[in-house]
């Protein structure tokens, strides 16, 4: 159970509140302190009008606290307090409490200054100017008429009101201050971050569109020099069947790299924009694996590497999204093959304590630690060496934390990458 002075804090002054609603609770409970001393002074000099308008202040910001705390409306105790306050209750004590030889004018003072902190624009203006007025007329009027006010008996009982009311009022505006300035100090360090992370992000941006083009256009380009070739092939006689049927399938595998690429590129778009969807279904990770493996390393394996298949066949299905764990395997495949030559490529399936863990390790060339902690986390660096390993790493991420899945990787420069990924065991 919380303390009692945390649950006020929590629900009455929450950085994630509104400053002016801090405020507002901030006069309420100065108002509602006040009061209470201005009770029991009244009581002890004898200024019965006086402790029955200060009780009755008290009575109106605890119906207030309560008001707000179960209606939320605080615009409209905003104007309450302006206007019962402020504009009716203050003018009828400055009347009993002494008049202008009193500290009800220090008090004028703090109430002018809420409204100009509560309130926004033309309204703020004009209500503070009317407070003004009004003050400045019940000054003139106690002056002409000191009949109507109620004075102190004594020099010494003036003086204590006057230190009293100055005391309150230093301590409430000292303490809006010390909440405004604050306020101020965390809105400009979140200003601060917010410009770094836009520059950041910009910087990533420009570099993450220079790769991706680079990304294309090189398939582009093999497409094109292999279109070529084969062109040059046809017109020699006799025709050399295998060359042109090798020219056919690198052209093929070019075609889907782009493919992966703007698929990849879709994605993120789509779990930027919080789009990702999944359709569920039973699915055997152990043939969705060997599927991908014979269809994708089968073909476009072109730089030596040797497939080592390690898969409990007896794991029941889990379910998950189809063609969305295919993606995740395929890029993850495609990452391996990419970075290795002449290695050994191991994909494993087996059961873990309530989920089916995957993992794809190679022999392959690495990564660096700064971008092994990077490339789950999308456009985060402008180091173009994060680019190379693609954004098939950040797109399957989401996809297995989409799933309530986890992933991570293990990679060491020059000794290979190893990313696991575990998909709850749901059927």
């Amino acid at each position: 159970m919380k303390p009692f002075s945390q649950k006020i804090k929590l629900n009455f002054f929450d950085k994630s509140q509104d400053f002016r609603i801090r405020l507002f609770h901030i006069l309420a409970f100065g108002g509602i302190a006040v009061s209470f001393f201005t009770v029991i002074i009244s009581l002890a000099t004898r200024m019965w009008r006086t402790a029955a308008l200060a009780a009755l202040l008290i009575v109106f910001s605890l119906a207030l606290i309560v008001f707000t705390q179960k209606t939320r409306k605080y615009k409209l105790a905003y104007l309450l307090t302006i206007i019962v306050v402020f504009m009716l209750i203050l003018p009828m004590m400055f009347f009993t409490s002494g008049g202008h030889r009193s500290g009800m004018p220090s008090v004028f003072l703090l109430a002018v200054m809420f409204t100009v902190l509560m309130l926004k624009g033309r309204a703020a203006i004009l209500i503070s100017v009317l407070e003004i007025a009004e003050y400045s007329a019940v000054c003139i009027a106690a002056y002409y008429y000191p009949a109507f006010v109620s004075h102190f008996e004594t020099e010494t009982e003036i003086l204590v009101d006057i230190i009293f009311a100055f005391t309150c009022v230093s301590l409430i505006c000292g303490i809006v201050l010390y909440f405004h300035l604050k306020e101020y100090d965390r809105q400009r360090e979140l200003l601060c971050e917010q410009n770094e992370k836009l520059k950041r992000y910009d910087a990533s941006r420009s570099v993450f569109l220079t790769t991706v083009s680079h990304e294309i256009k090189n398939p582009l380009n093999a497409i094109n020099l292999h279109a070529r070739d084969t062109f040059e092939l046809m017109d020699e006689l006799p025709i050399d069947s295998d060359a042109v049927k090798n020219n056919q399938q690198i052209i093929e595998k070019m075609v889907l790299r782009i493919d992966r690429i703007l698929d990849d590129l879709k994605d993120t778009v789509a779990i930027e924009q919080g789009r990702l969807s999944l359709s569920l279904a039973p699915v055997l990770l152990a043939k969705l694996i060997r599927e991908v493996s014979e269809t994708y390393f089968g073909r476009y394996n072109a730089s030596g590497n040797r497939l080592v298949l390690d898969l409990d066949e007896t794991l029941p299905p889990i379910s998950a999204d189809h063609a969305r764990i295919t993606q995740v395997v395929i890029n993850l495949l495609s990452n391996a093959v990419q970075h290795t030559q002449d290695g050994i490529i191991t994909i494993s399936l087996f059961q873990g304590e309530e989920e089916q863990v995957v993992s794809v390790a190679d022999t392959g060339e690495g990564m660096q630690e700064k971008i092994r902690r990077e490339v789950f986390k999308g456009y985060v660096s402008e180091n173009e060496e994060y680019w190379r390993h693609g954004i098939g790493l950040y797109v399957s991420h989401q996809i297995i934390e989409s799933h309530d899945g986890t992933i991570h990787i293990e990679s060491k420069l020059g000794e290979g990458t190893a990313v696991t990924f575990a998909l709850p065991d749901r059927r």
